[in-house]
């Protein structure tokens, strides 16, 4: 019989109806194990054709079903043991790691995650002074960072507006 591999590892629901006056409907269910099974294992095969096409092409069809399930599974339950395996090696590995780092005494958790002083982030580049509404590109940009005080004339008036700029080297703000 084609469906004792499968027959093997679960139950099986065999349906057969009448699509119509000259067609019959064959629906092989796999019948779900346990709540947290994949679903794909469950996925049915359902054959319609006459009596004779059924009859001739049937075992094909379940040979094939079968040989996929059967592989399906067999491919589920080995990616299942490597992540479980995975798993054990991960938490052995962090267990050495906090074995190591409690005697040794001069180490903690805290020390080992921040990153070393030569890995931290660079600090900004200092920023260019900002831009008065009066004031065009070239002037800025003539303009020394470090200048704390300077006069831009008032394209309008004739008087003086002081702008200050202020540069930061990666302290507070």
């Amino acid at each position: 019989m084609q469906l004792m591999p499968l027959l093997a590892d679960r139950t099986l629901m065999v349906i057969v109806s009448k699509a119509d006056d000259q067609h019959l409907t064959l629906s092989v269910v796999p019948k779900r194990m346990k709540d947290g099974e994949n679903p794909a294992l469950t996925t049915p095969l359902c054959c319609t054709g006459t009596p004779e096409e059924l009859d001739r092409d049937l075992p094909n069809h379940l040979h094939d079903f079968v040989a996929c399930q059967v592989a399906l599974s067999n491919n589920l339950a080995q990616i299942q043991r490597e992540r479980e395996e995975a798993e054990k090696a991960a938490r052995e590995e962090l267990k050495k790691k906090h074995k190591t780092v409690g005697n040794g005494g001069t180490k903690n958790k805290m020390t080992e995650d921040k990153p070393p002083d030569q890995e931290r982030a660079a600090p900004p580049p200092p920023q260019p002074p900002m831009m008065s509404l009066f004031d065009s590109v070239s002037e800025v940009e003539a303009q020394p960072v470090s200048q704390s005080n300077s006069a831009a004339p008032d394209q309008d008036s004739g008087t003086s507006i002081t702008i200050t700029t202020t540069t930061t080297t990666g302290g507070e703000r």
